[in-house]
């Protein structure tokens, strides 16, 4: 696996504006990690003929980054810069992924299509980094995803498979896959207790033979409880052993939003009350994709305890079916 992070550390100034690396392991492709030593910005480049059809993300520019080809005589040069430094791992991690994405192309034309296709999976993920640290609902939602992953690390799941199941990083609609389950994870403080579903494709389990909703119901408290910090910190400790697991969790929190140097944003605390299980199937009440009028999306609703009570499952079952 390519460490392109490693690479840019390793670049030193040498009287040059770009330092260039060749990323040797693309040996298909002339690609580069570079450095401008002026302004300090971190810079991907392939090099591609000039006959090479570029998507129409040419000069594109999104949070934090900028894209930009530029015509030499006898080449041209595509290029992703890193505008902010603040997002440098995230960044490493979003090339690394666009060099995972070319290495099975032939052709300078198919690896630019591939990278068309990872540039628009990440521009979702930059678009919601804030830099004041990440909302109170997505805390929430991050914190109840950990819950649920902390558990299962009590009941000696593997953590290896542990951390491939854990899909809501990865733009995936389900927070975990475990083979053809899935299972979606919510947490909520209201004092009425809800579900609160925040698109159609939340609970469809469309190619799925089964799907779970868990449900966290919690109650803020000023001291004695848990916070997003509390869980991250049992986790690391559970998992410190194991260095490739502990660097895949981490560079997963980074896929969230979740940065360390936000630690103090990350402190309210809360206190359990209950965790259910519920299956999720045919008549369960909720809105997908195919029920839809056209014309409509990203459609957000809640939904009554007192409507999916029919639905319960034991935990110990559920537990059971992913072991």
């Amino acid at each position: 696996m390519v460490n392109i992070k490693s690479i840019w550390d390793n670049q030193k100034p040498d009287g040059s504006l770009i330092i260039k690396t060749r990323i040797d392991e693309v040996n298909q492709f002339k690609c580069f990690a570079a450095t401008n030593h002026i302004t300090g910005n971190h810079i991907y480049i392939m090099e591609i003929a000039h006959s090479t059809l570029v998507p129409e993300f040419k000069n594109f520019k999104f949070k934090g980054l900028r894209i930009e080809v530029l015509d030499y005589s006898t080449y041209k040069e595509f290029n992703i810069y890193l505008l902010d430094n603040q997002l440098k791992d995230v960044f490493s991690l979003f090339i690394e992924d666009i060099i995972d994405s070319v290495l099975i192309c032939t052709t300078e034309n198919e690896a630019l299509v591939e990278t068309s296709n990872v540039v628009l999976k990440w521009k979702k993920l930059f678009d919601k980094i804030n830099f004041q640290g990440l909302t109170i609902e997505r805390q929430k939602g991050l914190i109840g995803e950990l819950l649920l992953f902390n558990s299962l690390l009590d009941e000696e799941y593997s953590i290896d498979a542990l951390l491939e199941s854990w899909t809501g990083p990865d733009f995936n609609d389900k927070d975990f896959r475990f083979g053809s389950f899935g299972i979606e994870v919510k947490l909520t403080s209201s004092k009425v207790p809800k579900v609160k579903i925040s698109s159609e494709r939340q609970l469809d389990n469309e190619n799925l033979t089964k799907l779970y909703l868990v449900l966290y119901v919690v109650e803020e408290v000023k001291d004695k409880g848990f916070s997003l910090n509390s869980i991250i910190e049992q986790i690391r400790t559970k998992i410190n052993n194991n260095q490739n697991a502990l660097k895949f969790f981490n560079e997963r929190l980074l896929l969230v939003g979740y940065f360390d140097e936000d630690f103090e944003n990350y402190n309210r605390q809360y206190a359990f009350r209950k965790r259910n299980f519920y299956e999720v199937i045919n008549d369960f009440p909720r809105l997908v994709a195919s029920d839809l009028p056209i014309g409509l999306f990203d459609t957000k609703y809640n939904i009554e305890l007192s409507a999916i009570e029919q639905f319960l499952v034991s935990n110990e079952s559920i537990l059971e079916l992913i072991k």
